[in-house]
């Protein structure tokens, strides 16, 4: 097996086709869309290339406020005024940045970028360099890649992605992982070693994203908090009988409190975030007794 890849399987929990071919794909000179609901170890798939590689990368989450300026960069301000543009002044943006040293440019969120900051990377990509008035022309490292993550189901405040801008990008879909996988996440992520919480915590989560109710349930990520926030919950109460909450309400208390702000309810849903918690526990706890 190629070392590089052996690595970073040690890294990451399941995805082998995945990662295979998002290394395959940045070996070989391309971009990457890597499309998935939140949570779907996206991000850790890429931090463990990048160490793998020894290849630093550069973050930038996706909004509105993301301008081409600040993508690119911009000569600082002070020191122009007072000694002209030099381009000892000019202060690299993540994406000019990234081109000149031969980074990833990992960008979260992609499809919330205007439209009008998205057009810079078709120039960055086809051209394989930036001209920037009175710096010059920045060529781009062959190392330079960009990676982007979309949420697909996401349709607040996002933008349409140009054809001409998909078609320089190869693109992977990246969804939940297995049952057992998840588990493992859970385990490695909190050092917990109580299954019941653990298999709970991943079972609600993983009920919450196909209840009627919910556009969006939730990743492995509540799974983590909700194991997180039980097991100090329940070394902070003292271990006596009357200490006057049991494990079950500690349960139901720190579901709510890793889920609630995890689940996306259909606008014309009359429920409360809580109420599909509960829902989803009683349901749980009936399959266990059968």
């Amino acid at each position: 097996m190629n070392e590089l890849l052996k690595n970073v399987y040690e890294r990451v929990i399941g995805r082998r086709l995945e990662i295979l071919m998002i290394v395959s794909a940045l070996e070989a000179g391309k971009h990457i869309f890597l499309e998935g609901p939140p949570g779907t170890s996206k991000s850790t798939i890429l931090q463990a290339i990048s160490v793998c590689k020894d290849r630093p990368y550069c973050l930038v989450t996706g909004n509105s406020d993301l301008t081409t300026s600040k993508l690119i960069g911009y000569f600082d301000p002070a020191e122009t005024l007072a000694k002209g543009y030099r381009p000892e002044f000019f202060q690299y943006g993540p994406l000019l940045q990234a081109m000149k040293e031969g980074m990833f440019l990992y960008v979260e969120e992609f499809n919330r970028l205007p439209d009008e900051t998205t057009n810079v990377f078709i120039t960055a990509m086809s051209e394989k360099q930036l001209t920037v008035p009175r710096l010059g022309t920045v060529a781009a490292d062959p190392g330079f890649r960009i990676i982007a993550a979309l949420n697909p189901l996401d349709d607040i405040g996002i933008s349409r992605i140009s054809r001409a801008l998909k078609d320089r990008f190869s693109s992977i879909r990246i969804d939940y992982q297995s049952r057992e996988e998840e588990i493992e996440i859970v385990r490695r992520r909190t050092g917990c070693t109580d299954d019941g919480i653990v298999d709970l915590a991943v079972d609600i989560a993983r009920e919450t994203r196909k209840h009627p109710d919910l556009k969006l349930g939730a990743s492995v990520r509540g799974s983590i908090d909700m194991v997180d926030v039980f097991e100090h919950s329940r070394d902070l109460l003292p271990r006596n009988p009357s200490r006057g909450m049991d494990d079950g309400e500690l349960q139901v208390q720190a579901a709510f409190m890793a889920f609630r702000n995890k689940i996306w309810l259909y606008e014309t849903s009359e429920r409360r975030p809580e109420e599909i918690i509960e829902e989803i526990m009683e349901k749980l706890e009936r399959q266990k007794k059968k």
